[in-house]
């Protein structure tokens, strides 16, 4: 790993997390000192994030992006549209097995409340739907990657429970595990729904 690639994974973090905060300006000087690099890989690593809509540049400043609602609404519009169409091509191929490891994995992290090893489940689970190897698939779904990550720390820590996101997530499972696309889609479209609403809720709020 490069140390632009260090800074890039430092500073993604921090923004995905909500340890920096939209419109928070952030200082090459400070980040350099943060992440122990010099300017360079930090200036290049701001580059990147800015090209995933995670940093703006405004004159000579650097800022985190703001989320908007807007922003929030074209992401889960588009979310919701590439997973349900995943879920056609995936639904039979999804091995049981794995279906059962990513349930318990839920059950688990949820008996434990540990929304980070939750959120790592959740990742599991909704690439299990979406990993049809479609390279313009796979290129569109990179370019909301960042922001749905983003979203998912914003849902983990709005009022929504996870009692809530537990059921809804095996209801798609118990869907998926009978095959049915119908109602497997019903239970995602439902689910993303109710995370829509959630990250809606925080930045109207904000």
């Amino acid at each position: 790993m490069t140390r632009k690639d260090d800074a890039y994974k430092y500073i993604r973090n921090k923004i995905i997390r909500g340890e920096y905060l939209p419109e928070q300006i952030l200082s090459e000087n400070t980040l350099t000192q943060e992440i122990g690099v010099s300017r360079t890989p930090v200036r290049e690593a701001l580059h990147q994030l800015s090209s995933e809509s995670l940093v703006t540049f405004v004159g000579r400043t650097t800022m985190v992006s703001p989320l908007t609602k807007e922003d929030v609404a074209e992401t889960y519009e588009l979310r919701t549209l590439l997973e349900i169409y995943a879920l056609e091509k995936t639904i039979d191929k999804i091995p049981d097995r794995l279906l059962d490891e990513v349930e318990e994995e839920f059950k688990s992290s949820a008996a434990e409340h540990d929304w980070e090893k939750y959120l790592a489940v959740d990742i599991k689970f909704h690439n299990l739907i979406t990993n049809i190897h479609q390279k313009q698939f796979d290129q569109l779904l990179n370019i909301i990657r960042s922001q749905t990550d983003r979203t998912r720390y914003i849902n983990a820590h709005s009022k929504r429970s996870m009692d809530r996101s537990l059921e809804e997530h095996l209801q798609i499972i118990s869907k998926i595990k009978q095959r049915d696309f119908g109602e497997a889609k019903k239970a995602l479209e439902y689910h993303l729904q109710q995370v829509y609403e959630a990250v809606l809720e925080y930045v109207n709020y904000r």
